[in-house]
């Protein structure tokens, strides 16, 4: 018979190792998350808007970097608006603390602020990054 301390190493790894978005996550994986909250000006144009998501959206290509998310902020009708005058959020998903150095001190990450976000915001963005474990949802198990 199995020892039972192999069933539960096999357990465990069954159920720690997931892929997601040809980044490999166990369930003992951390990231560095970045999160920007930003307030577009109210008179930026459809293009401005356009160029700093654009912008942000390339700065998927700086090494260290697993993902980028960014989009307008919300509130429906059946839920208080929590945007406190923030219009737009980003959101960076990074492999480890020296990655989001790297991320910071990249001169795409200078040449998008200064050239596709500072001209269109109205003050300055709060951004603060936190470590994490990951947790996946069901959907996005193998």
């Amino acid at each position: 018979p199995y020892q039972p301390w192999i069933i539960s190493v096999l357990l465990l790894y069954i159920i720690s190792s997931h892929t997601y978005q040809g980044f490999s996550y166990s369930s003992m994986s951390t990231v560095i998350e970045h999160i920007v909250l930003l307030k577009v000006k109210p008179e930026a144009s459809d293009e401005d808007i356009k160029k700093l998501i654009e912008g942000a959206q390339s700065l998927r290509t700086i090494p260290g970097v697993i993902s980028i998310t960014v989009g307008s902020t919300f509130a429906e009708e059946w839920m208080p608006d929590r945007r406190n005058g923030h219009t737009h959020t980003l959101s960076c998903r990074l492999q480890s603390k020296e990655a989001l150095r790297v991320y910071q001190d990249h001169p795409l990450h200078a040449q998008v602020k200064k050239e596709c976000m500072l001209p269109v915001l109205a003050e300055k963005p709060i951004a603060v990054d936190y470590e994490s474990v990951v947790v996946l949802g069901e959907s996005t198990e193998k």
